[in-house]
């Protein structure tokens, strides 16, 4: 599955990106990160601002594998993130934990310390497929009741 994929993925190039960026790819990971948490405090958070600060790190990990890997697999991430959306329209808390682990991998990488960007971009992977995992039962509850059945 894509969030198995992402999470041998997004770790290393946390830790490259903490190690490779310039100061101009530092830069475009913290207004990522700021248009991201805009949105979020808006009310109308985007599945595009969350991939924006996800490529911002590829960007930055100085192989531009890691951003054509990344946009390849967009396709596949795109129909994840619905459904996580969806499940965080309905779960404030999971907004919040998105936000924070992206502040955690961006602290880590702007203070250049691969171990920790690593690290905290594992655990986003892990909580993303956790969040995708337990979106499943109510969005079928939502569909379910949206459609007239007995969830």
């Amino acid at each position: 599955d894509v969030v198995e994929v992402r999470r041998a993925l997004e770790g290393e190039v946390a830790a490259l990106a903490a190690v490779r960026d310039t100061a101009a790819q530092r830069a475009a990971i913290q207004a990522a990160l700021a248009l991201a948490d805009a949105s979020i405090a808006s009310g109308s958070a985007t599945i595009d601002e969350d991939l924006a600060f996800h490529q911002a790190v590829a960007d930055a990990a100085g192989n531009p594998q890691f951003p054509r890997l990344l946009r390849h697999l967009e396709q596949y991430l795109r129909d994840a993130m619905t459904v996580t959306r969806r499940n965080e329209s309905m779960k404030q808390e999971f907004i919040t934990q998105v936000r924070q682990e992206h502040q955690a991998i961006a602290a880590a990488i702007l203070a250049r310390d691969a171990d920790a960007a690593r690290a905290a971009a594992a655990r986003h992977m892990h909580e993303a497929g956790r969040r995708l995992h337990d979106s499943d039962a109510p969005i079928r509850r939502h569909a379910a009741t949206a459609e007239g059945l007995t969830p």
